[in-house]
């Protein structure tokens, strides 16, 4: 596990538009990763609980322990590669894109979410670091980082430009 003093992701913005972008090297196969980004039970246990229907064109709500966030829609589904979806934040559709490939002895993901502004981007992307480090441990069945304090610490790192 990454120790919290370091960022996992980065922050690119290009006028007022803001992606948090992650490319991570996860010990599990191709196969293995994907199903742990588009499984309900999967996602449970180190994202959130989401229901709906998660192929193109469908419809799905993450359940997170403080609020759900309806009205998330699938755009695009081409297994075992690439899931992505927009994530209503603020009256804007931002999109979130997973992309699975094969990477050397294991797998690689690299996550985007496109369309933040500026004052959104730090606590989105201390979320995703949070959960990346999440799918890490879960996929080496190890416990899982405590929310709360991952969370906190990398928003301060990442509000910071860190």
């Amino acid at each position: 596990m990454t120790e919290l003093t370091n960022v996992l992701g980065r922050i690119e913005q290009a006028g007022d538009t803001v992606t948090v972008v992650f490319d991570r090297h996860y010990a599990t196969t191709p196969a293995d990763l994907w199903q742990a980004c588009t499984d309900q039970e999967r996602l449970a246990r180190w994202f959130a609980p989401v229901s709906g229907d998660l192929c193109e064109g469908g419809a799905f709500t993450i359940h997170f322990d403080d609020a759900d966030t309806p009205q998330c829609r699938v755009l695009s589904c081409e297994p075992p590669r690439r899931l992505a979806w927009e994530w209503p934040v603020g009256g804007v559709a931002t999109l979130v894109t997973a992309e699975v490939s094969a990477d050397g002895d294991g797998a690689r993901l690299v996550l985007r979410h496109e369309r933040l502004n500026p004052a959104q981007a730090p606590g989105y992307a201390a979320g995703w670091d949070t959960y990346v480090r999440r799918l890490e441990a879960d996929l080496a069945g190890d416990p899982l980082p405590d929310w709360d304090t991952t969370w906190s610490a990398l928003n301060a790192r990442y509000a910071a430009g860190e």
